[in-house]
């Protein structure tokens, strides 16, 4: 990594800004840099720069964990790929015979294996190759996997090197004055860029509801909204008279259900998996009616999802506008018409 060091640090999920000056400030030269999923950052420091020890010694707001890493690997969903972190790990040579040593993963994306998969499977490798010996209470070194999507950062350090913060700040509003989420925000800005017509009389469905952010809004404009989410509404919506809410996956929604208006869908999933399942529900949607699906970002090709989408999508819709909102940073917004 160019001789320099390189770090993990987890921050208060939407104060990355402030966590990356904070940083800057303990560590002047440090690059910093937003990973794509919120509340993690990337720090490469100068070789005689210890972020540890500067965090450590001075008073911070944002800062949680930080995790000296040393390598970072592409890989796939696939269980294949704990071989070839195993084979990394290996290629750092920082166990030794009789160490005590314990692996910690952290996964963020959607995998054919678990962090316990990684865990379990990687000790007891590396326990039979190098001759270290797993202790889960009391190791003398951490093996640290943290992996986002496509890419796994790995690092082989003493227990004692990774550093565990509280977290001073990590709420952006006082108790009672925070809207429901910052999907309010989110359909409130996609509501006025793509100019959507939602009129006292239609019918909506809101998929991937809970806890109703984008729910509320629709119900102030709109008599009749279905909300799809095995997950509970907020109380404040689900009480709402012209809100009704459906506890089951959007795959699951009943054929009785009628024709809709208007169908959005800010489901946390694959791009393409949120696609197939807007391409379904298009049974739903009146002729000429208009769709919104926020794309979310799982990898760093972002350009790559938005075609994914896009291409599954034209089974069914047209008249496509793609836009970043600014309640979106970690996300595109799509808009489409049924065809």
């Amino acid at each position: 990594m160019s001789g320099k060091k390189l770090y993990l640090v987890t921050v208060s999920a939407g104060f990355e800004v402030e966590a990356k000056r904070e940083i800057q400030r303990l560590v002047p030269y440090a690059d910093v840099c937003s990973l794509f999923f919120k509340g993690n950052l990337l720090v490469e420091c100068p070789p005689s720069a210890d972020l540890i020890s500067a965090v450590k010694k001075n008073e911070t707001k944002y800062i949680g964990r930080v995790f000296p890493v040393e390598k970072a690997v592409k890989i796939s969903k696939n269980k294949e790929s704990l071989k070839q972190i195993y084979d990394e790990v290996l290629s750092l040579d920082k166990l030794r015979e009789g160490e005590t040593f314990v692996v910690r993963c952290r996964r963020r994306g959607r995998h054919n294996f678990t962090s316990q998969d990684v865990e379990r499977e990687l000790g007891a490798l590396l326990e039979k190759t190098s001759g270290a010996v797993v202790d889960l209470k009391n190791p003398l070194k951490v093996v640290t996997v943290q992996i986002f999507q496509d890419q796994a950062f790995i690092g082989v350090s003493r227990a004692d090197e990774i550093l565990r913060k509280e977290i001073k700040i990590f709420k952006k509003y006082e108790r009672g004055e925070r809207p429901l989420t910052r999907a309010e925000h989110k359909i409130k800005e996609a509501i006025k860029a793509f100019k959507l017509e939602i009129k006292r009389d239609f019918r909506v469905l809101d998929v991937g509801a809970a806890p109703g952010g984008w729910t509320r809004v629709l119900a102030s404009l709109a008599d009749n909204v279905v909300a799809v989410d095995p997950a509970d509404l907020d109380p404040s919506v689900k009480t709402l008279p012209n809100v009704v809410h459906l506890k089951c996956k959007a795959e699951e929604i009943p054929s009785d259900m009628g024709d809709f208006d208007l169908i959005v869908n800010d489901m946390n999933l694959d791009p393409a998996e949120s696609a197939r399942i807007m391409v379904d529900l298009a049974k739903f949607l009146k002729r000429n009616s208009s769709a919104v699906m926020t794309v979310k970002f799982v990898t760093r090709n972002r350009k790559k999802h938005v075609a994914q989408a896009l291409e599954i999508l034209k089974a069914e819709y047209r008249d496509f506008k793609v836009k970043r909102l600014p309640h979106n940073r970690y996300e595109t917004t799509i808009f489409m018409r049924k065809a």
